[in-house]
């Protein structure tokens, strides 16, 4: 989820949704031919010696490259920069090189930090409660090493090549290990091996696939450094990049705070516990929001997460990214994007990927502006201007109407808060609550005009209807 700046502070924009993981579509080498079944014992013989050969090749390939993925773990978080470019082959891009490199010299532990987020008494490099690269399982079939790049890997020596199917399992800890301790996030990528005698080399990733291209990490984007802060679930972290550290501190500030004041909402039933990510330039933001949808120009923050376990009410690898934009904010409309973005880590694992906008953004900047105002108008501006001037809006707010910068979407994310904070003067934030469960859980919309009948007792034409009435009173 987005929050983006306005002339009152900041409004909303639609919902980030970031699945960090590829589709494998690897597999182990069948070496062996198809076989049939003639009765004799040459036809026996031959097709266990062929098995055996190919369960040989294939076992041997597994482990040479596990040794490479051991020393990549290792190398990545012991800051060893010097055994990652070894382990690197000649042919790699630059762009696949410093991704590992500077993942190495981010986790450095020797000499000052290199982040700079929040300064050297308070922060220190990122460390994690568990991290691995190691080979993925997998039934699908294997993708063959493209020709240009084998042609270029045999006359450099090279033995074999393989698109490797491969894992990065890790839960981040924070300034210190075990941190945030969150559940493990499982990032599924390829990536292109070579051998040379006894050894292999990283060649590169799917990005030389032609296929969606490995996530980037926090940790592979240069200067990161890490703040552990206390809050009611256990630590915090916020993970920062250099020029941020105002916004660092005033987080801080209000970590504990904002997590309090989701929770007098939404309950104790969640972490109460969380990521967040400062970022200095558009490219970090872009990188680590990449392939999420309704990121707008004024946005102040996304909500990005790995995986719903929806039966199992568990979420993976949830941050709240910070653009820069977020920089210039004054602490108490900062305040406000983190309250807002918070609710939405609280409300992850009850809320369905296609949940209507005008409830999952309307109760999070309910949440978010709680106690901020005095007026409508001083939340809502131009929704207020548009009821004075006779244009009140005729039902809720549908998708649409958040997905662009302008006059629309503001329109839409302030009737999606007015919506909201009408509920909750009208029948409590229990039946908000309610009413938030009921209808972002479900992509039918009969069940979500169910939802409604339940929670407040009333159908959907005439909870916009008193709405209406509600909007009319408030600002006339």
């Amino acid at each position: 989820m987005l929050s983006p700046r306005g002339r009152s502070g900041p409004m909303l924009a639609p919902p980030v949704l970031l699945l960090t993981g590829v589709l494998v579509v690897t597999g182990a080498l069948a070496g062996c031919s198809d076989a049939t079944d003639s009765g004799s014992a040459a036809s026996s013989s031959a097709v266990a010696s062929s098995t055996t050969t190919a369960n040989i090749y294939e076992q041997q390939r597994a482990e040479g490259v596990t040794r490479l993925l051991d020393a990549l773990t290792e190398s990545i978080t012991s800051g060893d920069e010097r055994e990652v470019g070894r382990l690197l082959d000649a042919a790699a891009t630059t762009d696949f090189r410093d991704r590992f490199e500077t993942a190495a010299a981010n986790l450095r532990t020797s000499g000052p930090s290199s982040g700079g987020g929040a300064g050297a008494a308070d922060s220190g490099p990122l460390r994690f409660a568990r991290f691995r690269y190691q080979l993925a399982p997998t039934e699908e079939a294997e993708t063959l090493v493209p020709a240009a790049i084998q042609d270029r890997l045999v006359a450099a020596g090279s033995s074999d090549a393989w698109v490797a199917p491969v894992e990065l399992r890790y839960a981040l800890g924070g300034q210190r290990a075990p941190g945030v301790d969150e559940p493990e996030v499982v990032v599924a990528t390829q990536f292109v091996v070579a051998r040379y005698g006894d050894e292999w080399k990283l060649v590169g990733d799917s990005a030389l696939l032609d296929a969606d291209p490995t996530p980037v990490q926090l940790w592979e984007l240069p200067g990161l450094a890490a703040s552990d802060a206390p809050t009611a679930g256990g630590t915090s972290v916020i993970a920062s990049y250099p020029e941020t550290s105002t916004t660092v501190r005033s987080l801080r500030r209000q970590l504990p705070g904002a997590v309090d004041a989701v929770t007098a909402f939404w309950g104790p039933d969640w972490q109460r516990r969380a990521v967040l990510v400062t970022t200095a330039e558009a490219g970090q933001f872009e990188a680590l929001v990449a392939r999420s949808r309704g990121v707008t120009g004024t946005a102040a923050a996304a909500t990005i997460f790995s995986r719903v376990d929806f039966p199992q009410r568990i979420a993976t690898g949830q941050r709240v990214v910070f653009t820069p934009a977020a920089n210039d904010l004054a602490e108490p409309t900062l305040a406000v994007v983190l309250r807002h973005e918070l609710t939405h880590v609280a409300a992850r694992t009850q809320t369905a990927f296609d949940a209507p906008l005008w409830i999952t953004e309307g109760v999070a900047e309910y949440v978010g502006r709680k106690g901020t105002y005095r007026r409508l108008a001083d939340a809502a501006p131009d929704l207020a201007a548009a009821v004075r001037a006779g244009a009140t809006p005729d039902g809720l707010p549908d998708d649409a109407m958040f997905a662009t910068n302008g006059p629309s979407s503001q329109i839409a994310y302030q009737s999606a808060w007015s919506v909201a904070a009408y509920v909750a003067d009208r029948y409590g934030e229990a039946r908000l609550k309610k009413l938030y469960l009921g209808v972002a859980e479900s992509a039918q919309p009969e069940r979500r005009d169910a939802a409604i009948r339940s929670a407040l007792g009333v159908d959907r034409t005439q909870l916009v209807a008193d709405w209406r009435r509600w909007l009319d009173g408030q600002v006339g």
